[in-house]
């Protein structure tokens, strides 16, 4: 990567870096709506037809993950991991339940004799998507199911794709029955988020989705809107880190390769007001890069919307920050938390050298579905308040009606 300075950024290079990989690929629509409807209209044959085809009818005989697979997934995953997934568990907790403390407004009485107020009401059915493909997510399952568990959602199902061998991988599984599902389906892609939308004979349709999946479960949300409602759109994964001199380029580094990982669209952006820095970044960009198994797809997303740039000023990188609304926006500067104060647009914040990425997307307690492509600009962090919504109220006495009678 080449290190420019931001003022010195082509306008075609800007909008390239700025727009990233967002927005919807409209050739894939046909194939989603076509595969939507059929769910819709023959339900679970298509499911098992996909599925039975890939893997075949003695890996994949049944949608709903079974008892069995359950107790089996227990055995197939070692201490290390549940005690991981345990301490996460807990971390979420504790922070999610401060959201949403009040679910109930302070009734405000206009005139006398009438009140008006508002109380927050669960949304009764909603349905995970946990991706899964070339990696395992196990976090996702904790990040949406703790704070709808929280919200007090009656109903909660999952569903997630197979592996080779027809599975949901183990840990998934156990980290569903850790918080209390036991309604998770072997299923992905355009087909889970119909089945969620529309209802088949195994799949019960809910109210509202939640979880990021890769472009094709994104688009398919995006039509689930005309039935039912999301979390929000989600994209490739974006990291931008904002440093001075006092920043460590190791630490710089590893944090952009780690957003690098998640696929070739990933988007990476560094601006320091430190031309030291920069360079030694571009340094440990090269020598970390010599080590990682995903190389092909960081050296690409890195090419396509990768960014070193050199600032005059910190307010320089704000601006561009606020224009941007980077999902995951890092800190590593003396006095970040006035810095911080001065930005919008972000999905997730991290402050100093030791705020990783990796800690907020796994552990600190906060949540790692958060919005992409320039959506934290209106869109927040999933909460515990994105499971519910307010509902008004209000009340007249026969005084208070007369009061109003002539408006």
């Amino acid at each position: 990567m080449k290190i420019i300075r931001l003022k010195d950024l082509s306008n075609k290079d800007y909008q390239r870096i700025v727009n990233r990989s967002a927005g919807m690929n409209r050739s894939i629509m046909p194939f989603i709506q076509e595969t939507m409807e059929k769910v819709r209209k023959q339900g679970n044959q298509v499911i098992l037809e996909k599925y039975q085809q890939r893997y075949g009818k003695e890996n994949y005989q049944s949608i709903q993950v079974t008892q069995n697979e359950i107790n089996k997934a227990y055995f197939e995953i070692d201490k290390k991991t549940v005690k991981a997934l345990k301490q996460m568990i807990r971390n979420i907790t504790l922070v999610q339940k401060t959201q949403l403390l009040k679910r109930k407004d302070t009734i405000v009485e206009p005139e006398k004799g009438i009140k008006v107020w508002r109380e927050w009401r669960p949304i009764e059915k909603v349905g995970l998507y946990i991706p899964g493909g070339k990696a395992i997510y196990p976090s996702s399952v904790l990040m949406t199911a703790i704070p709808a568990k929280i919200a007090g959602c009656k109903e909660i199902i999952i569903c997630s794709p197979p592996g080779n061998n027809g599975r949901i991988p183990s840990a998934t599984i156990v980290a569903a029955d850790m918080v209390g599902l036991k309604k998770i389906y072997k299923v992905g892609g355009v087909e889970a988020v119909a089945a969620m939308t529309y209802g088949t004979e195994t799949i019960p349709s809910v109210y509202k989705i939640f979880g990021a999946g890769n472009s094709y479960v994104t688009a398919a949300k995006m039509i689930a809107l005309e039935k039912i409602s999301i979390d929000m759109p989600a994209g490739p994964s974006e990291v931008f880190i904002i440093a001075d001199e006092t920043a460590n380029p190791k630490y710089i580094s590893a944090d952009l390769l780690a957003d690098g990982e998640h696929g070739e669209d990933s988007a990476c952006v560094l601006l320091t007001t430190s031309e030291k820095v920069a360079q030694e970044t571009k340094e440990e960009l090269t020598k970390q890069l010599t080590v990682l198994p995903t190389k092909k797809y960081v050296e690409e997303s890195l090419k396509k919307y990768g960014l070193l740039a050199v600032v005059e000023s910190i307010q320089e990188a704000i601006d561009f920050v606020n224009n941007y609304a980077p999902e995951h926006l890092e800190i590593m500067t003396k006095n970040n938390r006035s810095i911080a104060k001065k930005i919008n647009n972000a999905g997730s914040v991290f402050l100093g050298d030791w705020t990783s990425k990796s800690s907020g997307d796994y552990a600190t307690g906060a949540n790692h579905v958060l919005p992409t492509g320039g959506m934290a600009k209106m869109y927040p962090p999933l909460g515990v308040d994105s499971y519910g919504k307010w509902m008004q109220v209000q009340e007249c006495t026969k005084e208070g009606l007369k009061k109003i009678k002539n408006t």
